[in-house]
C-alpha cells in the first residue's frame, strides 16, 4: 500500500510487467521500469497521431504528396520534439506514475479530435473511460476536459463567440469539481456515512453500508439510463453512460481497500473502510493550502471552528477520532501566495520581497510572489528548460549558479546570470548544461502564428490545454518556497501543447519558403530545419543527463544501508528518498530482512504502529509496550511541553507511563472541563546495564568501561508527536536486545536528542550508551565504531554502481558524497587510534571506490579531509597530486565568481566562503608538510582571491 492518494490501476500494470522478469527478483525493477519506457513510447505515437490530425484539417481539398509529406512531417518533428524535452525524457526512463498519466491525457485529446472527425459519440464515453481509469494513476488528464469541451463547443456550434468560449470554458468547470470532487471524494464519503448509519445505528458489520450505497448509486444510475432511453433523452442517455464509465474507471480503487484489508506487510494509513478510503483519497495527513482566501505568514491564530467529525474504525463500531477544525487568522489576503508560517520559508518570502523584520506582505507583493515565484520560477523556468536550454542538473532555490534556464547564447544570458565566459567547471563539465539557443521555442512561436492564422479555433483549443496543464496547475497547488525537488513533472501536460505548435513550425517555414516557387525544396528545407532546430539539438544536447545505462547506485546505496547493521537491528529512518530504496530491497531482492526499517514520519498513524507490532518476514516484532487504545489516530497525536520545574533527569520508562496515563492527577486541565497528558520535563536518561550490553553482543568484555551507567539527554524540542512517542517506547524497551541505528545526515530533530550517543558504522548511526567526554567536539557523523565499521566498509559495501553509471545525477551525487564522508571520518579516527594499517586500507579503498569528480565547491570539503588523511598516513606524492586538483578546481570555481559584479556575491557568500576556507587549509596543509612550492603556490591565489572579494 503506498501512500496517498494512491495508484492502484498503475500498481495491477506494474504486476502484469512484473510477471515478464519470470520469478528472477534482480529483474522485477526493470520491467517495471520499462512499462513507463512503453507508455512514453505510446504518447509520443498518441502525439504524432494529434498533430496529423490537426494538421489535416488545414487542407479542405485533395491533398498532393508534397502536402501529405509536410502534415508527416509536422508530426514527426512535434513528437520527437516532446519525446526530447527534458521533462518528458526524465519520466520516460523512470518508475513513476507520471509516463503513464500523460499517455491518458494524450489518448484523451486525440479521441476528442477523433469525434471531431467523425461526430461518433462513442468517443465521448471512450474519454469518460479514459479519464476514469486515469483517476487510478494520476489526475493529470482531468485537466484536458477544458479543450474537450471547447472542441464540442466548436463542433456543435455554427457561429462560435466570446460569450459561448467563455460558457464552454466554465460548463468544463463544473465537469472538473464533479469528477475531483462529488466522484473522486464526495461519493466515498457518502459510502461512508452510510457505512457509519448501517454499524453504529443499525449494529451491521462494516462495510455493510458502503456496499449498499454503492448498490444504490448503481441502481439510480441504471433507473435514469432506463428513463433516457424510454422517453428518447439523448443528452441525459449520454451522460449517464460516460457517468458510468468514469465509475467503471475509477472502480480500479478497489484495488486499495482490498489490499489494506489484507494487511501487507506494507500498509500506509490502512485505508480498509470507507472513513480511511476518503481521508487517504483527500490526503488528509497533508496540511491543507489557502486557495482563494487565506492568512500571510506572519499571522497569528485567532480562533477555530468546527465543520466536520473524524471516525476511525473500532472493533465493532466507528468512533469519533477528532474534529476538523478551520482556523481563523487575524491577517488575510484575497488570493493568498505568501501563507507558510515555516520559519525557512518566512525568510524566503522576506529575501524574494525585500520584506523588512515585522512587515507584512500586501496584496502587491503577494501578487509580485505569484508572478516572479510560482509562476516564473516554478513555471517558466521549467518550460525553458524545455525548449530554450538547462544551466545544470542542479536543485535551484533562486541562485545564480543551479537550475537556471539559460539559451547557450552568451550575452543573453548575462543579463540574467552575470559574465557568461570562462563557465567553471561547475556548470560547463555538469551533464546538464544543455544549449538549445531557444531554437525549440522559437520554432514553437512560428507554429503559433502560423496555426492561429489557418485555424483559430484549433489554436485556442491546443492554448486551453497548455494553460490549465501549466499555469492553472500552478494557481491550485499554490506552492510554497524551498520545495524538496524540483517539480517540473507535474506540468509536462503543458509542454506536450506546445510541442504541437513547435510540430506546425514546419508548416510555417514551408509557407515562408513556398514565396520562392519551389514546393518540394522547400518542405526538405523546412522539414530539416524542424528535425535540427527542435529534436535533434534537444537529443544531442540532453543525452548525457538522461542516460540511464549502469545506474544501479539507489539499490547498492540500499544495500550499503542495511549491510552497515548488525543482524535484527532497528533502522529509524525518514523521507521517501531513503526510505523506499530500503523497502525495495527487503520487499523485492529479500536482502537483509532480519532487520526491520521503521519510517519516522509514519509512526505518527496508528495503523503504522500496530505493523511494528507485528513480525515481518525474518524480524521479530517490536518492543511497543503501549496499548492500542493509548495511541489510536485522535489520541497523543501530539504532546505538548510544559515546564514542571524538574531539575533531575527522569528515567525514560517512568516518563512514559506519565505520557500513557489516563488519570487526571498525571494530565494537565484545559480551560473546557478536559484534561491532557503534557511533557513535564526534556531531561531524560535510560540506566544501562553493563552486562546486558555484553550478553546481547551490543558491546564486546574489553569496551565495559567505556559504558556509561546511565544515558542523559535533552530532548530538543517542545513538542512530542505520537511517532516520538512510539520511538522513545521501541527504546526504552528494547533493553538492548536488538542494535538500534539511525539514518544519518538527516535534521537534528529526527535523533530525538540522543546525538552525542550515535557512532557510524558505515551509513547507519549506532545507538551506544558509551561514556561521553566533554572535550569532545566531534559532531557524530565524525565519531565512528571504527573496528565495526571497518569490518562494514571492507567487506561488505559495493560501490560498483558508481563505476558503471554512465551519469550520475544529484541524488547519486549525494550518495557518493555521504559515502566519501563516511570513509574520511573513518580513516581519521583510525589514525587517531593508532591503527595505522587499517587506515591506510580504507584510505586505499576510498579512493579506488569512490568517484573523485569534482560536481560542486561542496565537493573540495571531502577532498581536503582525503589530503589530510593522506599526509598523515605519508602518502605525500597521491596528497600532493590531489591537491593541485583541487586547487585547480577551486581556482577555476573561485576566480570566475571574482570576474562578476561585486552586487552578485551576495548570490555566492556560501561558495566564496567554503572556497576560501578550504584554499586556507590546502596552504597551511601543504606548507605543514614541507611542500613549499605547491605551499606557495596556492598561498599566491588565496591573496589574490581574497583582495577581490574584500
Amino acid at each position: 500500500m503506498g501512500h496517498q492518494p494512491g495508484a492502484p490501476l498503475f500498481l495491477m500494470i506494474g504486476k502484469l510487467f512484473s510477471l515478464l522478469a519470470g520469478g528472477d527478483t534482480t529483474k522485477i525493477a526493470y520491467w517495471i521500469n520499462f512499462s513507463s519506457v512503453i507508455f512514453s513510447a505510446a504518447t509520443v505515437m498518441f502525439l504524432y497521431w494529434t498533430i496529423t490530425l490537426i494538421a489535416n484539417k488545414l487542407y479542405t481539398k485533395e491533398k498532393t504528396i508534397a502536402d501529405t509529406l509536410t502534415v508527416i512531417a509536422t508530426g514527426v518533428v512535434g513528437a520527437l520534439a516532446f519525446t526530447f524535452s527534458d521533462t518528458f525524457w526524465f519520466s520516460a526512463v523512470e518508475s513513476e506514475v507520471y509516463s503513464l498519466s500523460i499517455l491518458f491525457t494524450a489518448i484523451v485529446f486525440w479521441a476528442i479530435l477523433k469525434w471531431e472527425q467523425h461526430t461518433d459519440d462513442r468517443w465521448l464515453v471512450l474519454i469518460a473511460f479514459v479519464i476514469g481509469l486515469s483517476i487510478g494513476v494520476h489526475l493529470l488528464s482531468l485537466l484536458a476536459i477544458p479543450a474537450v469541451v471547447l472542441v464540442y463547443y466548436f463542433k456543435k456550434t455554427a457561429k462560435p463567440t466570446t460569450f459561448g468560449i467563455i460558457k464552454a470554458i466554465g460548463a468544463a468547470g463544473v465537469i472538473w469539481v464533479i469528477v475531483q470532487f462529488v466522484i473522486i471524494q464526495y461519493f466515498v464519503l457518502f459510502a461512508a456515512k452510510f457505512d457509519l448509519f448501517f454499524v453504529n445505528t443499525l449494529g451491521f458489520g462494516f462495510g455493510y453500508g458502503a456496499m449498499a450505497f454503492i448498490l444504490l448509486l448503481a441502481g439510480s444510475i441504471s433507473f435514469v439510463i432506463y428513463y433516457s432511453i424510454k422517453h428518447k433523452k439523448y443528452n441525459l442517455n449520454l451522460g449517464m453512460i460516460c457517468l458510468t464509465f468514469v465509475l467503471f474507471g475509477f472502480s480500479s480503487y478497489f484495488l486499495i481497500i482490498i489490499r489494506a484489508d489484507a494487511k501487507p506487510s506494507l500498509n500506509l494509513s490502512n485505508p480498509d473502510n470507507a472513513f480511511a478510503l476518503y481521508g487517504y483519497l483527500g490526503r488528509t495527513n497533508y496540511e491543507k493550502t489557502p486557495l482563494l482566501y487565506g492568512q500571510t505568514f506572519d499571522a497569528r491564530q485567532i480562533s477555530g471552528k468546527e465543520t466536520f467529525t473524524k471516525y476511525r474504525k473500532g472493533k465493532e463500531k466507528y468512533e469519533v477520532s477528532g474534529k476538523g477544525v478551520d482556523i481563523e487568522y487575524d491577517k488575510n489576503l484575497l488570493f493568498p501566495r505568501t501563507y507558510s508560517d515555516k520559519p525557512g520559508h518566512i525568510n524566503f518570502y522576506k529575501q524574494w520581497l525585500n520584506l523588512a523584520d515585522g512587515q507584512t506582505p500586501s496584496f502587491a507583493q503577494n501578487l509580485k510572489f505569484f508572478a516572479s515565484y510560482q509562476v516564473g520560477f516554478m513555471y517558466w523556468r521549467y518550460f525553458f528548460w524545455n525548449f530554450v536550454g538547462r544551466q545544470n542538473d542542479n536543485q535551484g532555490q533562486g541562485g545564480y549558479s543551479e537550475g537556471n534556464w539559460i539559451t547557450g547564447i552568451k550575452s543573453l544570458d548575462a543579463v540574467r546570470l552575470g559574465n557568461q565566459t570562462n563557465l567553471p567547471p561547475s556548470i560547463v563539465d555538469n551533464e546538464g548544461f544543455n544549449r538549445f539557443y531557444g531554437l525549440p521555442l522559437i520554432l514553437g512561436i512560428a507554429g503559433l502564428f502560423f496555426l492561429y492564422r489557418r485555424n483559430r479555433n484549433d489554436t485556442l483549443v491546443i492554448t486551453t490545454l497548455f494553460l490549465f496543464t501549466g499555469l492553472a496547475i500552478i494557481i491550485y497547488l499554490n506552492q510554497d518556497p524551498l520545495q524538496v525537488r524540483e517539480r517540473d513533472y507535474a506540468y509536462v501536460g503543458s509542454f506536450y501543447a506546445y510541442a504541437i505548435f513547435i510540430g506546425f513550425g514546419v508548416f510555417a517555414i514551408r509557407e515562408w519558403l513556398s514565396r520562392f516557387n519551389a514546393p518540394k525544396l522547400s518542405l526538405v528545407i523546412a522539414s530539416l530545419v524542424g528535425l535540427l532546430a527542435a529534436p535533434a539539438i534537444m537529443g544531442v544536447q540532453g543525452w548525457g543527463d538522461h542516460d540511464r545505462s549502469g545506474k544501479t547506485t539507489a539499490l547498492e546505496w540500499a544495500k550499503n544501508y542495511l549491510n552497515s547493521c548488525a543482524p535484527n537491528a532497528i533502522l529509524f529512518v525518514t523521507a521517501d528518498n531513503d526510505t523506499f530504496p530500503l523497502w525495495y530491497a527487503q520487499e523485492v531482492e529479500r536482502i537483509r530482512t532480519d532487520i526491520r526499517v521503521v519510517n519516522i514520519q509514519y509512526l505518527s498513524d496508528d495503523s503504522y504502529i500496530n505493523q511494528m507490532k507485528l513480525k515481518l518476514n525474518n524480524s521479530a516484532p517490536l518492543p511497543v509496550k503501549m496499548p492500542t487504545e493509548k495511541y489510536v489516530n485522535g489520541v497523543r497525536d501530539y504532546i505538548q511541553y510544559d515546564d514542571f520545574g524538574i531539575k533531575d533527569s527522569v528515567e525514560l520508562k517512568d516518563l512514559l507511563s506519565v505520557l500513557t496515563s489516563d488519570e487526571k492527577s498525571d494530565m494537565l486541565p484545559l480551560t473546557d472541563g478536559s484534561f491532557v497528558n503534557f511533557l513535564p520535563t526534556k531531561n531524560f536518561k535510560l540506566t544501562v546495564d553493563p552486562d546486558q550490553l555484553i550478553k546481547t553482543h551490543t558491546i564486546s568484555a574489553k569496551d565495559k568501561d567505556k559504558v556509561a551507567k546511565q544515558m542523559e539527554w535533552n530532548y530538543n524540542k517542545n513538542i512530542m508527536f505520537k511517532s516520538d512517542l512510539a520511538l522513545l517506547d521501541i527504546i526504552a524497551n528494547n533493553n538492548w536486545e536488538r542494535p538500534i541505528y539511525f539514518e544519518s545526515n538527516v535534521s537534528e530533530d529526527t535523533y530525538v536528542g540522543l546525538g552525542k550517543y550515535l557512532y557510524l558504522e558505515g551509513y547507519a548511526l549506532r545507538l551506544l550508551p558509551f561514556k561521553v567526554d566533554p572535550n569532545d567536539t566531534r559532531d557524530k557523523l565524525e565519531k565512528t565504531n571504527s573496528d565495526l565499521m571497518y569490518d562494514n566498509l571492507m567487506h561488505k559495501f559495493d560501490f560498483k554502481g558508481f563505476k558503471t553509471a554512465k551519469y550520475m545525477d544529484p541524488e547519486s551525487r549525494r550518495v557518493a558524497q555521504s559515502s566519501w564522508t563516511a570513509y574520511n571520518s573513518l580513516t581519521t579516527n583510525l589514525v587517531m587510534e593508532g591503527k595505522m594499517d587499517k587506515a591506510r586500507n580504507i584510505l586505499v579503498k576510498s579512493v579506488k571506490d569512490i568517484p573523485l569528480k569534482s560536481y560542486s565547491i561542496d565537493d573540495s570539503i571531502n577532498r581536503f579531509q582525503t589530503i589530510q588523511n593522506m599526509y598523515a598516513l605519508n602518502e605525500i606524492k597521491a596528497a600532493n597530486s590531489l591537491t593541485n586538483e583541487t586547487f585547480e578546481f577551486l581556482n577555476k570555481e573561485l576566480t570566475y565568481i571574482a570576474s562578476l559584479e561585486p552586487e552578485r556575491f551576495n548570490a555566492y557568500v556560501r561558495d566564496i566562503k567554503l572556497g576560501m576556507y578550504v584554499l586556507s587549509n590546502l596552504h597551511r596543509v601543504a606548507e605543514g608538510y614541507k611542500q613549499t612550492e605547491l605551499s606557495n603556490k596556492i598561498g599566491k591565489k588565496y591573496e589574490e582571491l581574497l583582495a577581490r572579494f574584500s
